[in-house]
């Protein structure tokens, strides 16, 4: 509990709070640019996991790992009995409530455009939370590989590969047998059944339960427990 706190605290008056609003307003402004009304709800989706959303997880890991080295480099870190483990490991999930907090906010723009224009909305209220939620758990994987890579790269580096891979990835290996091998297209893969979006970003319109959906929630989820646990033996190293 008192990781969590301490790292609530770091957040305080801090971009990354405003991130989270900022970039799904960003995504549904660029859905409804390219598309319009029509097709608004899916097309918003569609570039907040194939796009926005691993830029949004890499910016977030790199201000967190900033923050970190401008208040002295991780020395309050190294000095005190931290178990890092546990110190990785309360990153990941503050960055999880962040992301979950962004997803939600995405799901209130989806919605909206159900008021504005009725005729064009293909998704309920509940099944915009549900899928905007179930898109970023398929998705948290990425938060400890991208802590990884900004400790050892900086800023740039995990946003261009985050963003380039979670693009391209499920395209090329999404109709594969060894998809669930690729965690770049658990979001995607998820979403097909989920929200009837294909690989491509086209609204095929069939929405249901799939054991597709579960099999990208306990893998992503699963992944993230022993990628942080992995960044957390190479951060100690540091020491």
């Amino acid at each position: 509990m008192n990781y969590l706190k301490s790292e609530h605290l770091k957040y305080k008056r801090t971009i990354a709070n405003k991130l989270i609003f900022i970039i799904p307003f960003i995504t549904a402004i660029f859905a409804w640019l390219i598309g319009g009304f029509y097709g608004f709800q899916y097309m918003t989706l569609y570039w907040w996991y194939a796009f926005l959303l691993p830029g949004a997880i890499a910016i977030l890991c790199s201000l967190s790992h900033r923050k970190e080295e401008n208040a002295g480099k991780y020395y309050s870190v190294y000095s005190m009995p931290v178990n890092l483990s546990k110190f990785e490991l309360t990153k990941g999930i503050i960055l999880i409530e962040k992301l979950l907090v962004a997803g939600i906010f995405l799901a209130v723009f989806i919605s909206v455009s159900s008021i504005i224009s009725p005729a064009t909305a293909v998704y309920s209220v509940p099944q915009s939370i549900a899928g905007s939620t179930a898109i970023i758990l398929a998705s948290v994987w990425q938060i400890p590989l991208c802590l990884y890579l900004a400790r050892k790269a900086g800023l740039f580096l995990p946003i261009i590969v985050n963003t380039i891979l979670g693009i391209f990835i499920p395209i090329l290996l999404g109709n594969t047998a060894v998809w669930w091998l690729v965690p770049y297209c658990y979001a995607a893969k998820l979403a097909e059944p989920l929200m009837g979006i294909e690989l491509e970003g086209t609204f095929a319109g069939n929405t249901g339960f799939s054991i597709t959906i579960l099999i990208s929630l306990v893998l992503s989820i699963f992944l993230f427990f022993v990628l942080t646990f992995v960044d957390a033996k190479d951060f100690s190293k540091r020491r």
